[in-house]
């Protein structure tokens, strides 16, 4: 099977992104209408708080922190969401054959912001999440997940170079 081109590996990974970005896409909407029903009706946002913790269900008022909940749990999939729309038209972009060109570069800088959403997310999730709904979460910096976002913006940097030196080899006769 070859790597690139029609029926190859990367127009595979493309489809597969495709099926697992409309996946996210509807957790997005999803949590989306969960922020904007806990923003609207407190009450709900409460009960459903108290649900995933198996409390007792009663008349509460939606704390600060089960607000950010709500907002970093929104802020993670848009993130996620996010990423894997950039992949996907980057995957498109090399089955034909194009790999170096400029749209690229902005396609991985938006990755590497998605990741930097996901990370900055799992912090606020990690502070937030009232007790009960998961016990030993726990937060500690992922040097490698930084290090990472830190290797995809370098490669953009290389896309960047690489584009301008596909543009200079075209204008050379």
């Amino acid at each position: 099977m070859k790597l690139i081109g029609r029926r190859s590996v990367a127009s595979v990974l493309r489809w597969v992104l495709g099926f697992v970005n409309i996946v996210v896409a509807f957790a997005v909407i999803a949590t989306g209408l969960m922020l904007a029903a806990s923003l609207v009706m407190p009450d709900f946002g409460a009960g459903f708080i108290d649900a995933l913790a198996d409390n007792e269900a009663g008349w509460r008022t939606l704390m600060l922190n089960e607000r950010a909940t709500f907002l970093a749990a929104f802020v993670a999939t848009l993130s996620t969401w996010w990423i894997l729309n950039r992949l996907r038209r980057m995957f498109l972009a090399v089955n034909q054959g194009d790999a170096f060109e400029r749209a690229n570069v902005g396609r991985l800088q938006g990755v590497g912001l998605g990741l930097i959403g996901v990370q900055i997310s799992a912090f606020i999730l990690a502070w937030t999440v009232p007790e009960g709904i998961i016990d030993d979460l726990d937060y500690s910096v992922d040097l490698g997940a930084w290090l990472g976002i830190l290797i995809v913006f370098m490669l953009a940097e290389v896309f960047r170079q690489g584009a301008a030196m596909r543009d200079d080899q075209q204008m050379t006769v």
